[in-house]
């Protein structure tokens, strides 16, 4: 695991984060189906096996995670001089995984980015698979959106995961 520091790749990071929230929003169409969770899954080892896995079926080698509320520039740039993106390996352990979630950015333990965030994004570099995380008191803030030919493998390894009402969104017929 690591910080992404870099202005550029923050940027580049952030526009696919806001991409992949509109398919998310039923804004943009993806052939992917989607299901919940629990947000608070983010912080325990099991939802970092969750996304190893997909890294694994998408042939990436990492994924990022990225705080997109609070504001990560005029919040957590401004006042941490370092952008709230997470780079998260295939084979980082889960002590590092949470290490890193946990981190005290500046003398305030509050402002870690496991816990002081109200919207994230999980994505590999291909853009096979997101996860978009909305902070809920239910237990489904947390969607994932994963191709159907994955389905059947991850739920079996994820029983936590949820099929979510009008779970597929197709492209249109072209």
């Amino acid at each position: 695991m690591k910080w992404l520091k870099e202005e550029s790749e923050f940027r580049e990071l952030f526009a696919k984060a806001q991409e992949l929230i509109l398919i998310d929003s039923g804004c943009k169409p993806a052939q992917l189906q989607r299901f919940t969770f629990d947000d608070a899954e983010l912080c325990t080892p099991r939802f970092l096996r969750l996304l190893q896995s997909l890294i694994d079926l998408s042939g990436d080698s990492r994924a990022y995670f990225l705080v997109l509320s609070p504001d990560p520039v005029q919040y957590f740039h401004r006042h941490f001089n370092k952008y709230p993106l997470l780079e998260i390996g295939c084979r980082d352990s889960a002590d590092d995984y949470l290490t890193f979630l946990n981190e005290d950015p500046a003398g305030s333990p509050a402002d870690a980015v496991g816990t002081n965030w109200s919207v994230s994004a999980i994505f590999p570099p291909g853009g096979r698979w997101f996860s978009h995380l909305l902070r809920s008191a239910s237990d489904d803030g947390g969607r994932l959106w994963i191709p159907g030919e994955w389905v059947d493998e991850i739920i079996e390894a994820h029983s936590y995961l949820r099929a979510a009402p009008c779970a597929t969104h197709r492209t249109p017929a072209g």
